[in-house]
């Protein structure tokens, strides 16, 4: 049984967790770690999970940056730090804490095999038919431009799970509902259409991030502020935080029912978002046979769920609220007997990577 190390790099933060199998075996999380490892260290040490003691057979990060480079998993070797420089302008955010990670994770364990798990695998499949930007095919292929997507560890254990739980319907759209909050498309099982773009902030809006804009905005901004503050305003200043003050939806729809006017609009511009991309995916589609919910939001929030659905009756769905919801094991079916499937099927990223990176170690043996 393989063990793997994942880490999860956020701008100041790093959350790891130690991994037999697919089951987790110790987990923290870390804040002000940009320069100093020796935090990391001691907990390691503390724990028996450094040095001779644990030794993993693979470091995992997750890597949301766009590109052909990172539309696969990939071994870090040289080449890596190369092609991270190449996507900063378009990922700074995420870049930056990417290449932390990865130096964390080569002082800790020397030697072992560190692995960018990419956050667009998943999605960059020949099914797809809105990969290409109307933009000239030279501009495309200058800047490596195309609709990536993201959260695809998410994805590719939904694409599983509705395979193996024998959900598989020819038209669905799975809603990654979270802090984050996209939605793919699937036509018999493989994604063709999917809400986020080059970068995570085309499509909807989420906890902090404006979501799709008119592209003179952000022109606009770069202009002002520079690029790079520009784009962390749209995906760190934005969003329900910007609207309702709070990124919380929790918050939001506690200060919704007070009558917060700013937490109704947020709310009801969040609800209809999701709605409008639902809408426009069946449309492309011809139709839509079954709606999957899943992350944080989508597995939890009963009323977000009845305010998308409510909004669908025209297309057959209907919510049976009749059903406990508060524990799932694989998956529910929450629709009424004369509706269409509403699944929610709880994601599982880490069991997706683990076994992406298992095929890998065991390709490269």
């Amino acid at each position: 049984m393989k063990r793997f190390l994942v880490i999860n790099s956020g701008s100041s933060s790093e959350k790891i967790a130690f991994y037999e199998g697919e089951k987790e075996i110790y987990a923290l999380y870390l804040e002000n770690v940009e320069k100093d490892l020796g935090e990391i260290e001691k907990v390691l040490e503390e724990k028996g999970l450094a040095g001779k003691e644990f030794v993993p057979d693979g470091i995992l990060i997750r890597v949301v940056a766009a590109g052909e480079y990172f539309a696969r998993h990939r071994i870090v070797d040289e080449q890596t730090f190369e092609e991270l420089k190449k996507v900063r302008v378009t990922n700074p955010l995420h870049v930056i804490s990417t290449e932390r990670g990865i130096k964390n994770a080569q002082k800790m364990f020397p030697g072992v095999p560190v692995i960018l798990m990419s956050d667009t695998a998943a999605l960059v499949n020949e099914s797809r038919r809105d990969l290409h930007y109307a933009l000239p095919r030279e501009i495309n292929q200058k800047f490596d431009l195309a609709r990536w997507g993201a959260h695809g560890a998410s994805y590719g254990y939904i694409m599983e799970r509705i395979r193996e739980l024998d959900l598989l319907e020819d038209r669905m759209v799975v809603c990654h509902l979270g802090s984050g909050c996209s939605i793919t498309a699937l036509v018999k099982g493989k994604p063709v259409y999917t809400s986020m773009g080059e970068t995570p902030l085309e499509g909807l809006m989420s906890s902090t991030r404006a979501g799709s804009i008119d592209p003179t905005i952000g022109a606009l901004l770069g202009e002002e502020m520079g690029a790079t503050e520009a784009i962390k305003l749209m995906n760190k200043q934005s969003g329900l935080l910007a609207l309702a003050g709070s990124s919380d939806m929790r918050e939001i729809i506690e200060e919704a029912e007070r009558g917060n006017k700013d937490a109704v609009e947020a709310y009801e511009m969040f609800i209809d978002g999701i709605v409008g991309k639902i809408g426009e995916f069946a449309a492309k589609m011809g139709g839509l046979d079954a709606i999957v919910f899943t992350a944080t939001i989508g597995e939890r929030s009963v009323l977000i769920r009845n305010s998308i659905v409510a909004k669908l009756g025209f297309m057959g769905f209907e919510i049976d609220n009749s059903m406990r919801v508060d524990k799932i094991e694989d998956y529910i079916n929450v629709a009424k007997k004369e509706s269409k499937p509403i699944y929610i099927i709880p994601t599982n990223e880490a069991s997706y990577m683990i076994k992406e990176a298992s095929k890998l170690l065991d390709n490269i043996k």
